[in-house]
């Protein structure tokens, strides 16, 4: 079995990462939100995107899905069903209050549900942890030992800024749920907007996880 997981970060527009899976021949691309020169020729040389994963709808981890399938046209995406509409509206994906841009996805997104998916022969979990927007999901690779956390828990801290669709309600629920996920303790955790972790590691070094709940 070969895998890699590639890091692209480019903190001169924003500071967020891009994560590309490579599981023997299956190439997965997770919030592809920009499409630099580095991304571009790494993803040149696999010849083929498989699947882009989608964790939520904000502008930031969606901005280059149509053009990453312009040059992969056979590549399969997928988001939450109920995050599907931030795909095109501008003010729910938060793309022309920050960003100035109206940012509307027209390649064909399919809908996801919380379950247990095969993307080309990959076992990935999805894990439902509404707050930052309604339908938000992580996705957890049992054979990579790797959770992709998305803007929820991000090391010492979490995301506290309200969106169009953020919650408070739930986010009691969503903090309850990871810190009591049945990872192994050395998942390595990786979210944007922060470095990657273990899951142990979170656990003792982030505050809002203390406490009895």
């Amino acid at each position: 079995m070969k895998s890699d997981i590639k890091v692209f970060s480019n903190p001169n527009i924003f500071s967020s990462e891009v994560y590309v899976i490579t599981f023997n021949d299956t190439v997965i691309v997770i919030d592809p939100w920009f499409y630099d020169s580095d991304f571009k020729n790494y993803l040149s040389k696999l010849w083929k995107v498989d699947t882009i994963l989608l964790t939520h709808g904000h502008w930031d981890h969606i901005r280059c899905v149509d053009e990453i399938i312009k040059n992969y046209p056979k590549t399969k995406t997928y988001i939450h069903h109920f995050d599907h509409e931030l795909l095109t509206n501008a003010e729910l994906n938060c793309s022309f209050l920050v960003w100035r841009e109206a940012i509307k996805i027209k390649s064909d997104v399919k809908w996801i549900e919380q379950w247990t998916y095969d993307f080309w022969k990959l076992s990935t979990q999805v894990i439902h942890v509404p707050w930052h927007t309604d339908w938000g999901v992580m996705y957890y690779f049992e054979e990579l030992w790797a959770l992709f956390l998305w803007d929820t828990v991000m090391g010492e801290s979490i995301w506290t800024l309200s969106a169009p669709t953020w919650d408070i309600n739930k986010m009691q629920a969503s903090l309850w749920k990871f810190k009591h996920l049945w990872l192994d303790p050395s998942t390595l955790c990786y979210p944007w907007h922060w470095e990657v972790m273990n899951y142990w590691e979170i656990l003792d070094v982030n505050p809002f996880l203390k406490g009895n709940f």
